[in-house]
């Protein structure tokens, strides 16, 4: 269970051995659903190779969306569910996942529960989801519900020092992704938020001095694609502002060291405005999720923003 950080309650569970037939296992993008469902595999069907791991074993059988697919058909639920009556080829049991359960319309998630009514004795179903809302009462009542949790900082930001040795504010970036291994690693990787963040703050004081032209320059920068991921750390940006102005533990700041670079700014600015920023960022990425006109978005939030902090 080494390979699964964190959840300790979870990790119990698993040493004790004793299986249900079905699982639900929630939690965001990044959290570590699949590592916990290659890990049950891998001690259900007693597989001492680490076939599991690397979705090799011809026992563990996985359902998810194509790429960049939205829903799994019907139809496919329906072919999977019969390889529940085919016996295991070499192991105790035959483990069938179902990845991103939340993207199964209600005719798929019944085609799924027909089986976990009755399921076959050999049979241990996984069902993942970004949470247990997505999936009907019928399902859930029907599943062993486990939601992963985050990781505990010194655990998270061990394993990350470990793994990115040359990467710098490590704990940092922890912090802003909730405890999020998954989330930490695109950051560390992406290189985004941490820069985008310096933007935010560098722009918000163009806009401040009224210096409109200089800030819509600071954005035009931002390369073609990557404007949410700007929203995405501005948004986190305000998060940190309200938490500051509303006097919260600093520890629970990200962007700390920006923050006390501009709390004369701060200290101006009312709760409300705070608010409407943060209401604003949410606003703009919605709209660029709805209608993908990256531009438009931009000159909107540029517009809007300045509006706001005059």
């Amino acid at each position: 269970m080494s390979k699964l950080l964190g959840n300790p309650e979870i990790k119990r569970e698993l040493e004790r051995g004793s299986f249900a037939h079905a699982y639900l296992i929630t939690g965001e993008p990044g959290m570590g659903k699949k590592t916990l469902a290659r890990l049950m595999a891998q001690k259900l069907t007693e597989d001492a190779k680490g076939l599991a791991l690397r979705d090799e074993h011809p026992d563990v059988l996985w359902l998810a969306p194509k790429e960049g697919g939205r829903q799994i058909p019907v139809d496919e639920v329906r072919a999977f569910r019969q390889e529940a009556y085919v016996l295991p080829n070499q192991s105790p049991k035959k483990v069938l996942i179902i990845d991103r359960c939340d993207c199964l319309n209600d005719s798929g998630q019944n085609a799924i529960l027909k089986i976990l009514e009755e399921p076959p004795a050999h049979v241990v179903f996984l069902l993942l989801a970004s949470g247990r809302e997505a999936m009907l009462p019928t399902i859930r009542s029907r599943c062993v519900i486990w939601e992963m949790q985050p990781v505990e900082e010194a655990e998270g930001a061990a394993f990350l020092e470990a793994r990115y040795p040359d990467a710098d504010r490590i704990r940092t970036l922890l912090k802003a992704a909730g405890g999020n291994l998954g989330r930490a690693m695109e950051y560390l990787e992406g290189g985004t938020l941490l820069t985008y963040g310096d933007l935010g703050i560098r722009f918000l004081g163009k806009l401040c001095r009224n210096k409109m032209l200089e800030a819509d320059r600071m954005l035009a920068g931002v390369p073609k694609g990557e404007f949410a991921s700007f929203l995405d750390s501005f948004a986190r940006l305000c998060h940190d502002f309200l938490l500051y102005k509303s006097g919260s533990e600093q520890e629970n700041i990200v962007f700390l060291e920006s923050i006390l670079q501009i709390k004369g700014f701060l200290g101006r600015m009312k709760l409300e405005q705070l608010y409407r920023m943060a209401q604003l960022t949410l606003s703009c990425k919605n709209r660029l999720r709805e209608n993908g006109n990256e531009n438009l978005v931009k000159t909107c939030f540029i517009a809007e923003m300045g509006e706001l902090l005059r």
